[in-house]
């Protein structure tokens, strides 16, 4: 009980969620690194944070399921919000293998790790904070 007051009910489950995210992300990314010279590979894409933005709408329309039969209406909920991996609709690079542009990878790569960074701060931020609440200090 104490620790669903103190954790899912902070930013601390999105911080998990999106950490979670990051590091899958990641793992794709070094996937289609070490692809690049594989002829015919299509590279992979995590889908995640669109999703995410719709389900922050407070305006969007969200249905509820009163049957595991029935098909989800409107906006998801924040814990059905699931990181998504498909393929990327970039056509062939210059080298005409496949299309891992190994410039855009590294790019997109070196800004994952940034916000996975940002993210393991905030939630030690989050739980210094914790912390401090328990100890009697502001």
């Amino acid at each position: 009980m104490l620790s669903n007051l103190l954790f899912n009910r902070t930013v601390v489950p999105d911080l998990e969620k999106s950490m979670n995210v990051y590091s899958l992300r990641q793992k794709t990314i070094s996937n289609n690194i070490a692809n690049a010279m594989t002829p015919g590979y299509k590279a992979l894409e995590v889908s995640f944070e669109e999703e995410y933005k719709r389900s922050l709408n407070p305006n969007a329309v969200r249905g509820r399921r009163t049957d595991d039969n029935h098909l989800p209406l409107g906006a998801k909920n924040f814990s059905q919000i699931k990181p998504v991996v498909g393929l990327k609709d970039d056509p062939l690079n210059d080298s005409g293998l496949n299309n891992v542009d190994i410039d855009k990878e590294m790019a997109e790569m070196a800004e994952n790790m940034l916000r996975y960074e940002m993210s393991t701060k905030l939630i030690g931020k989050r739980f210094a904070n914790i912390k401090g609440a328990i100890r009697g200090r502001a």
